[in-house]
């Protein structure tokens, strides 16, 4: 029995939240928008698998889209079995208002929004980006306003850019680097994507290491994807009937 079938509040453990910005614009519509749903179904699973092997943390989820306008999914940083009755599938439409996410992100990421229910405190947190075009409103004030949050200083971060049209160098100025932005030619690997990124990002940010940072493992890891070659993760097969 793992310890996500414990009560949590008993487990003496620190929280690491996943922060999910999933960029839903209309040209995200067809296959785009499927494989990032078909992937968060997955994401309950993977998470319990790597937080089974952490005794000393949980891993929570909270997930948002943005489009013309920014829409969190979860009301607060959810267990894996919370977030299975949480998501529902989203749908494109609209523009790209990555600055309005940016500035919502950094508003959850504090003690007065999502980084303060927990007694013991708290990881630092993994970020996890998606987009597949330009931002379409104003967005470096924003980054500039985040780049001064202590959490997303301390973060793990990795960005998906989808498709040629996707800002690749915006998004490694949000992570902070190129090399933890990881390019997709092709929409049907997104759903691999997600969950090797998210399993790479989980464990990577619960286990103690020494000499290298999270951020510094989690880039070395994304270089060995291969684009031409399908990302292999390893989770017990999701039951469809739990959505």
């Amino acid at each position: 029995m793992g310890r996500y079938d414990e009560n949590i509040n008993e487990v003496a453990a620190r929280t690491m939240a996943l922060f999910y910005l999933f960029d839903k614009s209309g040209s995200m519509s067809g296959t785009k928008i499927a494989q990032v749903n078909y992937a968060m179904k997955d994401i309950p699973k993977i998470i319990k698998d790597v937080a089974d092997s952490a005794p000393n943390a949980n891993i929570q989820v909270a997930a948002a889209t943005f489009s013309t306008n920014v829409n969190w999914l979860t009301p607060k940083p959810l267990t894996p079995d919370e977030f299975i009755g949480q998501w529902h599938d989203i749908h494109a439409e609209g523009l790209t208002s990555l600055g309005a996410a940016l500035r919502s992100l950094n508003e959850k990421m504090s003690r007065k929004g999502f980084l303060g229910d927990n007694p013991m405190g708290y990881l630092a947190p993994g970020i996890i980006i998606l987009s597949d075009g330009a931002p379409t409103d104003e967005w470096e004030k924003p980054l500039e306003e985040l780049k001064k949050n202590n959490w997303f200083k301390s973060a793990t971060k990795v960005a998906f850019a989808v498709g040629d049209d996707a800002d690749q160098d915006v998004l490694a100025k949000v992570c902070g680097s190129k090399e933890a932005v990881v390019s997709i030619d092709d929409p049907e690997k997104i759903r691999q994507y997600i969950k090797f990124v998210t399993a790479t990002v989980s464990k990577t940010g619960t286990t103690s290491s020494t000499g290298k940072s999270a951020q510094e493992i989690v880039n070395e890891a994304i270089k060995t994807i291969d684009n031409d070659t399908p990302v292999v993760v390893d989770i017990p097969d999701i039951d469809d009937d739990q959505w």
